[in-house]
């Protein structure tokens, strides 16, 4: 198992050099009120053939400076439950994100690039063998669906965290 996640770390680093650098819209820009903003984002697509939502959060981080902490949830539409995601972003428009589960483990990677509010990359299976194509729309959402999509990644993030 050790050797199996080194291989993922491997593959991460290898693709998280890779690309364009640009800037990573993680907020809807009616929502940016300043540094200290939380801000949500809500994409929707494709990972290969299978239709995906992925919502994510930034908030700043409690230390101070201009980190951001990036929660993120995704599912495949109408196929599966929400899957808990590790997010980490370069502020240069990369964002890694690493699906696992309570006692599953990795299951999982996208590698992504902002590509004008669109997030565009590659889903890399645990043991690096397949990959498939990543394309994310930003999609407005109101805010009603924010609330439950809040409230849904509290819950994920509890599901899997809480002893």
């Amino acid at each position: 198992m050790q050797g199996l996640r080194l291989r993922v770390l491997c593959v991460l680093a290898l693709l998280c050099g890779a690309g364009a650098a640009v800037r990573m819209p993680l907020a809807n820009a009616a929502e940016v009120e300043g540094r200290d903003a939380t801000t949500t984002t809500l994409y929707k697509g494709r990972v290969g053939e299978r239709a995906v939502t992925l919502y994510l959060k930034s908030e700043p981080a409690p230390c101070g400076g201009d980190r951001r902490l990036i929660s993120a949830i995704y599912r495949y539409d109408g196929v599966s439950k929400w899957l808990l995601l590790q997010a980490t972003d370069d502020r240069k428009g990369h964002l890694a994100l690493v699906e696992s589960g309570l006692g599953t483990g990795v299951t999982g990677a996208m590698m992504l690039v902002d590509k004008g509010g669109t997030l565009k990359g590659k889903w890399i299976s645990p043991d690096g063998e397949r990959l498939l194509p990543v394309q994310l729309s930003k999609t407005a959402m109101g805010k009603a669906e924010r609330d439950k999509l809040d409230d849904q990644l509290e819950r994920t993030v509890y599901e899997n965290n809480d002893c």
